[in-house]
Formats: structure tokens, sequence, C-alpha cells
């Protein structure tokens, strides 16, 4: 397969519907597609565990995922189909196509780690999933094997806490031929289905969008106006977007809100992603021994429905 799957009736139709009740997402070349956990299917002997390295865990998430930034991670593990034969676009693992990647990482800010965790050592203990990403060829049920398992890897090198959001906001994106691609919101099914600890939304914030659909996160934005790594990869993003490159000695700062203005970048108020807390270790002891400081709330059971695409 060597572009975006096109999402089938039940697809068009939970993405009009705004009930996501029951239904799991999966990835490929950036289109979403929805199983329902009453297919069943899953066999956990047909599927492996295992760490990855950097750059088979980036080549996945960016060929499939929606979200084109990468984190400052810290874990990668990644879902193997043992039965499976290799297909062209995929990327082999031990001789393996891989099938789902999930990313611990290093959140924005301390705080997303330390408010829920404030007796563990953030970054050795806790930390954020920033990425998790199945194909479709894996069956209902899947995300939380990989999710269990994979925290079981962690869990032998101490991880104790994980802090996972869910984007609750739909979203459209055009590629790079062409397509538009819209996603729902998120959320955050898997994470109920391992009884996580759901405690409302993150902070409520104003999204950049850019002409393209993604967004222009915060880090982004602090790569480039502190020169960070990756800023240019940022300033090259924008440029392609139609942004003129930067006269010598005009502020980064400047030069920045100039480009976004040229290139019709909007401002989007967000009400804050999902937001939900797992108690990690090897043993039940373990994960009892976690204490979570901020206080459960119910479950999320919808999302708005996504309008009709609008047509640039």
């Amino acid at each position: 397969m060597t572009g975006p799957v096109v999402p089938g009736p039940a697809d068009r139709r939970l993405m009009r519907s705004g009930d996501c009740r029951g239904f799991t997402q999966r990835w490929r070349y950036g289109t979403p597609t929805w199983r329902h956990v009453s297919e069943g299917g899953f066999r956990a002997d047909r599927y492996e565990v295992v760490k990855i390295g950097e750059a088979d865990a980036k080549a996945f998430v960016h060929r499939h995922h929606y979200l084109s930034g990468w984190p400052a991670v810290l874990h990668r593990l990644g879902l193997l189909d043992r039965e499976a034969s290799l297909q062209d676009g995929d990327i082999a693992v031990d001789g393996s196509p891989l099938v789902g990647v999930l990313v611990l990482a290093v959140p924005m800010n301390m705080r997303v780690l330390t408010n829920p965790f404030p007796h563990l050592v953030p970054l050795r203990e806790s930390a954020e999933i920033a990425r998790l990403v199945l194909t479709e060829s894996v069956p209902s049920n899947g995300e939380s094997f990989f999710t269990s398992a994979a925290l079981r890897h962690v869990a032998a090198e101490g991880l104790r806490g994980a802090v996972m959001f869910s984007d609750p906001v739909p979203r459209r994106r055009i590629t790079e031929n062409g397509h538009i691609i819209q996603t729902r919101g998120h959320l955050g099914i898997v994470y109920q289905s391992l009884s996580a600890v759901y405690t409302g939304r993150g902070t409520a914030r104003t999204l950049t969008v850019l002409p393209d659909g993604t967004t222009l996160t915060a880090r982004s934005r602090s790569k480039l106006l502190r020169q960070e790594s990756g800023a240019l990869g940022v300033a090259r993003r924008l440029e392609r977007l139609g942004a003129p490159p930067r006269p010598a000695g005009q502020p980064l700062g400047a030069w920045l809100e100039q480009s976004l203005a040229l290139i019709g970048a909007e401002r989007l108020p967000h009400p804050g992603n999902h937001r939900y807390i797992l108690r990690v270790g090897r043993t039940r002891a373990e994960r009892s021994r976690t204490v979570i400081a901020l206080t459960p709330q119910p479950y999320p059971k919808n999302t708005s429905p996504i309008p009709p695409p609008r047509i640039p």
C-alpha cells in the first residue's frame, strides 16, 4: 500500500455521529479507521512487543500518524506481527513488519508528571505516553494488549506512573498529494479499557493551525525562537507553506508572526485534552504503591461530530 486508505461507510458514520463508545482507532498513511471492540479476533500469541530504535519508531509514526512533530523520547516500544509477510512500505524489525509503536517521552512541562505523581522521580519513574499508533491490520483490542505489555517492559527499568492525553478536537489535514484527511476527536477509549484514572482536562489553550491543517505546537515555536535542535526544520516547514525566508538581522519573533499572518495561519481555541493516569509496575503490589494526587472523574463518553470538510 502506497497511499492513504479510504474510510469505509462505518468509519464515515462514526465520524459524523459523535458517539465513540466501543470504537478504537487505527492508522495507515495518516488516515484513521475505526474498529469496534465487539469484533474481537486479537491473538496475543501472534504479536511480540520489543524495544525498537529511534529511526524505526520515528519513521513509523511520521508515516502513519496525524501528528507531524517528534517529542524528546525516553522509551520506544514496537508491536511486531510475527505471522504477517512483509509488504511494500512496511518497516521491518527482526524480520517482521512493525504494526504499532508506543513512545514514552518528556512532557512540555514537568508539572504534567509531578502534579499526578508527586512522589515519583520525573522522567525516570514517571513519563508521558506521547504516541500510540497501530495500523489497521491489528484486530480490535490489540491496543490494550500492546500498551500493557509495553509498560511492563519499561516497569522493569523503574517506571511507576504514566500520563496520557487524548485530544477531543476534530482535525483536518491536507497531505502533500492533496488528499484531505479528517479525524474526529479522541476520547481515550484504550485508556478507559485499561482502567486508567481520568482526571479531567489539561490546560485550555489557543492553537496555531497552519494552512495544511497541521498545528504549530508550542514546542515547535520554542525550538524556533530559542534556536534549539530542530529549529531549521520548523522554519523550512513554514517556508514550504509560503513564508518568506527570514531577512538577515530580522528578529526571529517578528519573522514568525509576520510569516504566520502571510500564510493565513488561524488561531483555534482548545478546551484542553482529556487526561488519564496509569499506575505502572511489574506486579499488583508495585502498582498499588504509586500514589495519584489528582481527583478521579467520570470517563467522557462522546465528542463533537466533525462538520463536512471545507475544500480550500
